[in-house]
């Protein structure tokens, strides 16, 4: 009788679940800032009054902002996939382009605040705008730096399929990073 080796056993998605529940906090925190700037901002055009000043806002650094964010969306996918295939030097490879797409999508949105000239406390409108977009940095920073520690782990040669969730929970994160910018270029940069 020929024994059989029994497959190892599955790990428990334990890791996505809690990234899962921690992005929905995130999300859930913007969608109070959206609802709240939307509000007022129909109050304000309601009232006849200018919500922001004239040429204030521009499209075409906002629009970049979506295209790097669309990138880094295929970019991560790619990640997950090559983690998948246990293909380390592609993983490696996607999840570097994915944080530097990020990292030039938090420098580009610090370059237009200079570039906008307009103060923080000019307005409710301004507050609001540097409230959102700079918490969505942050959750780009926050999405960099995780992204750091996946690199230093696959770069140790760590990240093999057994070990998807990582990289999986990861990429969660960063589609609702994605997700929300997306919001963001909508109803801020684009709807004014």
């Amino acid at each position: 009788m020929a024994t059989t080796i029994p497959a190892p056993p599955t790990r428990p998605r334990t890791l996505v679940v809690a990234s899962a529940f921690g992005t929905g906090c995130v999300i859930m925190y913007f969608g109070c800032l959206f609802a709240l700037y939307f509000s007022i901002r129909a109050d304000a055009m309601a009232w006849g009054s200018q919500w922001y000043p004239e040429g204030a806002i521009q499209l075409v650094p906002g629009g970049m902002n979506m295209a790097t964010m669309a990138m880094s969306a295929i970019t991560i996918g790619w990640a997950v996939h090559a983690v998948l295939n246990d293909d380390r030097i592609h993983a490696i490879l996607a999840m570097a382009l994915t944080a530097v797409l990020g990292v030039a999508m938090i420098n580009q949105t610090v370059f237009y605040f200079k570039d906008m000239g307009l103060p923080i406390d000019a307005s409710e409108a301004a507050t609001l705008l540097f409230t959102i977009v700079g918490s969505h940095m942050v959750m780009v920073a926050v999405g960099v730096l995780w992204l750091g520690l996946l690199l230093l782990r696959a770069l140790g040669g760590q990240d093999t399929s057994r070990h998807r969730d990582l990289v999986s929970a990861a990429a969660l994160y960063w589609y609702a990073a994605v997700a929300v910018y997306s919001v963001i270029w909508i109803g801020i940069y684009i709807a004014k």
